[in-house]
């Protein structure tokens, strides 16, 4: 059963209800029962359900592109992605205005990973609670395992995003003001020592898609071990970085998917990049080898009442090529109803598939990158244009009257042209297709990653050649051409709106992010206000502020 179909338990604690009562005596007489953490628990599969809005919030931070800290999760304002300029005031990319220490933003971004780690904290300490009844000992560790593993998760994104911030390892019953800031190495550290401790007590697999496995711990370890390497320059930390992705690369359970496969992959025209985002192809239990974690969408759960289990990216990311004269806009070819409120930077729509790095890539072909524009509509000049390529011309005049925004490529793994609930007057702007946490290429660029670090541009080369050879690319990567940008670039071209990109940039410490920005970004405006290097967001002020007990220091650059 899919984790966003099982019913959740919502609870109050701490709350009396005195609604209608005339008599002043009430106040006098002890009330029968108080909801408390200690009390309102008694099974497990309580527990689980608290367990389970964890999933749905981690779900919801990353991929709901209705609001702002989810567009900055995937990596508005990076090297790889942004907006139209019509929709500029949206960007997340202003160092003047929308990335400062007060940004509403990145405080709400702050909040909700701190939130994740006090529901972890709080299912923890209740998993050691005597007298709440669990199936079973198993049961009640993975219980635990999945907790420790939101815990670190978020502490180990909180390092990457915001630098020196404080561990919280405890659940809080009372207002705190005397936080400690931690280094970021040390946060890795807590986050690595969490992820070691349960993975015994994670499956290898499972046949509840959505949970969490083995393989994404060790997919994290790999990538804090690289935190805390990069942090202090230590080859021992990139050693274990490389173990924990070998561990997933070389364990004998994932691999590349290589070949045609899903209900859809006799379609002709079409290529097993194409496949890996079709409709029921991304769990490991649909046969996708490659995939270690997924988050779970699903049309009968929105129709439910569960309005996120959907993901609207079609509505988010396709262009406007409604704004072409003789194009109809809102249908399976233009890639639903878009509306473009994100788009991608000239790095992802053009540089990193020039033939002379990229000839031959089936990511960046046609079936997977739609750049033709094809007349489809049967009213304009009569339908004698249906089916002939729309003129260069036309489609520069189309942009210029929506200032950079009719016409971009469509990205066919961030829509469809098989929409869901049509009959039921579903518009053609959501995909209701389980959407990758984590897929095997990513364990496999982090261990590339590693081996560079440490100077072994070889092996770092094979290991992105796994990935260029799955892509049909007639170039592969050498010692020669291996670098830290090249990384970045093969990053892009296989995990364009997957990966967390702002993440990534910052983790990598030095000035990779601003340099990267100041490379790609598509407008002035970015560029001319990025006047200082940096690797971490600013810490929101308003969490310096709280912490009145405790003098805390601004991130360097953001003070």
């Amino acid at each position: 059963m899919k984790i966003n179909n099982i019913k959740r338990i919502i609870f109050l604690s701490l709350v009396i209800l005195a609604i209608g009562c005339d008599d002043a005596d009430f106040l006098d007489n002890p009330p029968e029962t108080f909801l408390t953490v200690n009390n309102v628990f008694n099974s497990g599969t309580q527990v689980d359900q608290v367990l389970i809005t964890m999933y749905q919030q981690d779900r919801e931070l990353r991929t709901r592109v209705d609001r702002n800290q989810s567009r900055v999760m995937h990596g508005q304002g990076t090297d790889v992605l942004t907006v139209p300029t019509f929709r500029q005031n949206t960007n997340f990319s202003d160092y003047n205005s929308t990335i400062t220490p007060t940004a509403g933003r990145l405080n709400t971004l702050y909040a909700e990973l701190y939130q994740m780690i006090y529901n972890a904290n709080l299912v923890l300490s209740l998993t050691e609670q005597e007298d709440i009844s669990f199936e079973s000992e198993e049961s009640r560790k993975y219980i635990a395992a999945q907790a420790k593993f939101f815990r670190a998760k978020a502490h180990g994104q909180a390092a990457q995003l915001f630098g020196r911030v404080a561990i919280v390892d405890e659940a809080t019953t009372t207002v705190r003001f005397d936080y400690i800031q931690s280094e970021r190495a040390e946060i890795y550290q807590f986050a690595i020592d969490d992820l070691e401790s349960i993975l015994d007590d994670l499956p290898v697999t499972t046949s509840q898609p959505g949970r969490v496995v083995r393989g994404a711990a060790q997919h994290y370890l790999s990538e804090f071990y690289l935190g805390v390497g990069v942090e202090n320059s230590d080859n021992a930390a990139y050693d274990q970085a490389i173990k924990y992705a070998s561990d997933i690369i070389d364990g004998g359970v994932y691999s590349l998917m290589t070949s045609r496969f899903g209900s859809r992959s006799s379609e002709p025209g079409k290529n097993v990049w194409w496949d890996l985002f079709r409709l029921n192809n991304q769990n490991y239990s649909d046969g996708n080898t490659e995939s270690i974690w997924t988050y779970q969408y699903d049309y009968e759960a929105f129709k439910a009442g569960d309005n996120n289990a959907r993901l609207r990216y079609p509505y988010f990311f396709s262009p406007v090529w409604r704004a072409i004269p003789g194009v109809i806009g809102e249908d399976e070819y233009t890639g639903g109803r878009g509306v473009a409120f994100m788009r991608p930077t000239e790095l992802t729509e053009t540089i990193i598939w020039d033939p002379s790095i990229s000839d031959g890539d089936i990511r960046g072909d046609e079936s997977n990158i739609r750049r033709t524009v094809y007349y489809n509509d049967p009213a304009y000049e009569g339908g004698s244009l249906v089916g002939q390529i729309v003129p260069q011309d036309e489609l520069d005049a189309a942009n210029l009257g929506l200032a950079d925004g009719a016409y971009f490529p469509i990205y066919e793994k961030l829509t469809t042209d098989q929409f869901e609930g049509l009959d039921d007057g579903e518009r053609k702007e959501n995909l209701f297709r389980d959407r990758y946490v984590i897929r095997l290429p990513e364990t496999i660029l982090l261990r590339a990653e590693a081996h560079l670090r440490k100077g072994d541009n070889q092996s770092a080369a094979d290991d992105i050649n796994l990935i260029r050879e799955r892509a049909q690319c007639n170039i592969l990567a050498t010692a020669g051409t291996v670098d830290l940008d090249f990384i970045l670039d093969e990053r892009a071209r296989e995990l364009f709106v997957e990966e967390s990109r702002w993440n990534t940039l910052l983790r990598m410490g030095g000035n990779v992010a601003s340099d990267r920005i100041r490379r790609y970004a598509k407008y002035d405006y970015q560029v001319n206000s990025l006047t200082f290097d940096f690797n971490t967001f600013p810490i929101p002020q308003a969490v310096i502020d709280r912490n009145k007990d405790v003098v805390w220091e601004q991130n360097p650059g953001w003070e």
